[in-house]
């Protein structure tokens, strides 16, 4: 537990080490996300939204793409840990955090505990912007956000799992991570109702909410046990045949 712990204050001093870069990526989902929150704006006040507020029942197009960016940022920080590991790899600390007695289970703890932290504080403003637009929405609403983001995240770590020991076997599994990345947002509804997907897409990510809810937890459940497995088989391949790329 001691040396996880240290790895994660190791990574939040990290983090925090260049203070102009640390509070700059404070305000860094809002630029990010500026286009689309003024054409939303503006969207909005001219009343052009019918087709967005048509598929999600609501015309709050900025609102939208600020819920969408915090929720990806809290995944992508789960995932990154295949980076975290990867960039252990190339300065050439890794065994030296293996001989401490870490853990897998502890690294990926530390690396992403870290990541999540940074993120919540990172995020404190554009939630702050959401509850100014929007109001708050009611404990209700509140607690189906905290289910989707909880099952998601669990559902993210079996991935990070699998992810984590896919870079202890292949040196350049980070590209996986890239291009999973990359998909996923846009087959997800993070940046655009899945209504607007292609009609040959909308059968992968449009179901109706309560079976969306269930299918949520379950691949979770299921993503978390597969992922472990995986973690646990590729550390036994990697310590048998070495480090090898794609």
């Amino acid at each position: 537990m001691r040396p996880a712990f240290t790895l994660l204050l190791y990574s939040l001093r990290s983090m925090t080490r260049y203070r102009s870069e640390f509070y700059g990526s404070l305000t860094t989902p809002l630029f990010l996300a500026l286009p689309a929150l003024l054409l939303g704006y503006w969207g909005e006040q001219l009343g052009l939204l019918d087709a967005f507020a048509l598929a999600t029942g609501t015309a709050l197009y900025a609102v939208y793409i600020l819920l969408g960016a915090v929720y990806w940022n809290y995944v992508e920080a789960v995932w990154s840990i295949a980076f975290s590991l990867r960039g252990a790899m190339r300065s050439g600390i890794l065994e030296s955090l293996l001989a401490t007695g870490l853990s897998r289970g502890g690294m990926i703890a530390a690396w992403s505990g870290a990541r999540l932290l940074g993120v919540t504080v990172q995020s404190a403003l554009a939630i702050g912007l959401v509850i100014g637009l929007a109001g708050w929405p009611g404990g209700a609403v509140v607690g189906k956000l905290l289910f989707v983001l909880a099952f998601s995240l669990i559902g993210s770590y079996g991935l990070a799992f699998f992810l984590f020991g896919l870079t202890l076997r292949f040196k350049d599994a980070e590209s996986l991570l890239s291009l999973v990345g990359n998909v996923a947002p846009l087959l997800g509804g993070v940046f655009f109702p899945i209504a607007f997907l292609p009609g040959f897409l909308r059968p992968v990510s449009l179901f109706a909410m309560p079976v969306q809810l269930a299918v949520l937890a379950a691949l979770g459940l299921v993503y978390l046990a597969l992922g472990w497995w995986a973690l646990g088989r590729f550390e036994q391949l990697s310590r048998h045949h070495g480090l090898e790329g794609f």
